[in-house]
């Protein structure tokens, strides 16, 4: 108890160690590459469109495969994960997504680009299930919200990064470019290998296993896990859909309206990108706190009802507040995710949490890969606007986010309740 109040005088930021914190530097930063890896293919989905002349729905098609693959990805590296630990499968998928844009920077045609881009969703899977659980895992509890927050700012700065890059490269050197500067942070591999540490908890759970205390095999031990956890595991998936759907109705098409039915030319459209990116930094961060402070619940809920009204404001059809629009969208509308990483490993045991962070995530992704489709063919074949489809599902998908907290709020807290490291 009295180091328990120690620690607690302590800022929190004092709190972890420096295993700690680069274990959470290994994860943020392989979030902040699926980030910029994903992006770049919506900054340039009209420049390929154009190439290969397509509509912007048929380019669209490539952002739901990718989506799709990405839970065979998550799951194949949380079963991974929890079988050899956590560090392994996350250098692999770092160095799966680098490979494959670097292939997609040749592609000769649009269908080599989806085959390509298909695959890619595999390793952007696999990132975020073990990178998110390591990170979780090896920080201490009483911040863990924090955290949370702090990992997923990561991908708003790897967005940031990816729009910054796209208005110098794509001018000059064309689309292809940034698939090829995409393919330079495999090197990130080799600091994850020299100086972050495997999971304290995957190893204490190793230990277990090697004195005997298990007394079935461990197999058995987690298929019933994952049998007794299945509520968690519906719950969580569908909370994910909704998020997801959020996010692809905001952001997918984004950039194309910008550029459409805005008449950005690249520079402008880095501009509002990059303030976009700092209100979702600023918002996964803050919603982390706010977490710690009021409960998930509270920071889901309530910035997702408060968006849709601001909806108009997201979409520019106030043009002289498009900067405003663009920062609270991502603030307001989507600093919700900041928490997705704390509630979701709080909710599974150390033994198959891995694997089961993985399903649940990347079946909220599966579940949400047919909102860009979706917007996109609104915009084409009924007489709304790019920029009204967006805002009319993005604006559905966060009433529902915030209803679906508020009508299962008993079993949520039920299901949180638990910090991620006291299982």
């Amino acid at each position: 108890m009295q180091a328990d109040t120690s620690s607690r005088a302590l800022p929190w930021w004092k709190e972890p160690t420096r295993d700690q914190w680069a274990a959470l530097a290994a994860a943020w930063s392989g979030w902040v590459l699926d980030a910029f890896d994903f992006t770049i293919f919506l900054l340039v989905m009209p420049h390929i469109a154009q190439e290969f002349g397509v509509g912007v729905t048929a380019v669209s098609a490539s952002i739901t495969l990718t989506l799709l693959v990405r839970l065979i990805g998550g799951v194949a590296a949380g079963w991974a994960a929890d079988r050899w630990g956590r560090r392994l499968p996350l250098m692999i998928a770092v160095v799966w997504l680098a490979a494959f844009d670097a292939a997609i920077a040749f592609a000769p045609s649009l269908t080599w680009i989806i085959v390509l881009r298909t695959l890619f969703g595999f390793g952007m899977g696999a990132e975020w299930a073990a990178g998110a659980t390591l990170a979780m895992e090896s920080w201490p509890a009483r911040s863990k919200h924090i955290a949370s927050g702090l990992l997923q700012a990561g991908w708003p700065v790897g967005y940031l990064l990816a729009a910054a890059i796209s208005a110098v490269v794509v001018p000059v050197w064309g689309w292809r470019a940034l698939f090829l500067i995409a393919a330079a942070p495999a090197l990130l591999v080799l600091p994850i290998r020299l100086f972050v540490k495997e999971s304290p908890e995957w190893l204490a759970q190793q230990a277990e296993k090697a004195r005997g205390v298990a007394p079935r095999p461990v197999a058995a031990i987690a298929r019933a896990a994952l049998v007794e956890m299945r509520g968690k595991l519906i719950w969580g998936s569908l909370v994910m859909a909704l998020g997801f759907g959020v996010y692809y109705a905001m952001g997918s098409h984004y950039p194309t309206m910008l550029m459409l039915e805005r008449g950005m030319d690249a520079g402008e459209l880095g501009l509002v990108l990059i303030v976009f990116n700092i209100g979702m930094l600023v918002g996964a961060v803050g919603c982390g706190w706010l977490a710690e402070k009021k409960g998930v619940l509270f920071t889901v809920a309530v910035p997702a009802l408060l968006m849709v009204p601001l909806m108009p404001l997201y979409v520019g059809m106030a043009p002289e507040l498009l900067y405003v629009g663009a920062f609270v969208g991502g603030a307001v509308g989507l600093g919700f995710c900041g928490v997705v990483p704390s509630l979701l490993t709080g909710l599974f045991d150390t033994r198959v949490r891995a694997r089961a962070v993985g399903f649940v995530y990347h079946a909220g992704a599966f579940l949400a890969a047919f909102v860009p489709v979706a917007v996109a063919s609104l915009a084409e074949t009924t007489s709304l606007s790019l920029a009204e489809s967006i805002a009319l599902v993005g604006g559905g998908f966060e009433i529902v986010l915030a209803l679906a907290f508020l009508a299962s709020r008993r079993a949520a807290a039920s299901a949180i309740a638990a910090p991620a490291g006291a299982h």
